[in-house]
């Protein structure tokens, strides 16, 4: 997604400074509505609950151990030897560690999902896209995706009347 954030600002930068040699008719499509209002976007955020869920139990899993032996350990320490306290520490510590690796691991796992349903997604975008802008005349169409982290995104302001979103979901809704 990100790869995808910085294609588009750096398409956006070279459209901008391109100044009159970009006199033509711009477009964009929205890309959070579409995923809201297409069944291929409605399958994307179903199918990332479902693993985003399966990987929370997986990391749930995974911190319920290392409570319940760092419990034990509470409970237990001052009646075991200190030998007996250095191995139940190490074993804590493994645990731990093994906890922070299956909490690593899933958030890569997810945002690797999330790029590959993405892709998909992006590719039917822009088949469609193309036909419209051919059709229409439009020479260029950005997409707008909204970034979170800045509270902002690519099209910082666009009429309705250069919006392609409706479009773009109904054909691919038909589909």
């Amino acid at each position: 997604m990100r790869k995808l954030m910085l294609a588009v600002i750096v398409g956006l930068i070279v459209a901008l400074t391109a100044g009159p040699a970009l006199a033509g008719k711009v477009g964009f499509v929205d890309l959070q509505k579409v995923l809201e209002l297409t069944k291929m976007g409605k399958d994307i955020n179903q199918k990332m609950a479902t693993r985003t869920d399966e990987l929370k139990i997986k990391v749930k899993k995974a911190e319920l151990k290392v409570i319940t032996l760092r419990d034990e350990v509470q409970k237990t320490a001052s009646a075991l030897s200190d030998e007996a306290k250095r191995e139940k520490y190490e074993e804590l510590n493994k645990l731990m560690g093994e906890y922070q690796q299956v909490y690593q691991q899933s958030a890569m796992e997810i945002e690797q999902y999330k790029l590959e349903l993405f892709k998909a997604l992006i590719a039917q975008i822009k088949t469609i896209t193309a036909k419209i802008a051919s059709a229409e005349g439009y020479d260029v169409v950005l997409l707008k995706v909204d970034d979170v982290m800045t509270e902002g995104g690519v099209v910082l302001y666009g009429s309705s009347s250069v919006d392609l979103t409706d479009k773009v979901i109904r054909q691919m809704n038909a589909q």
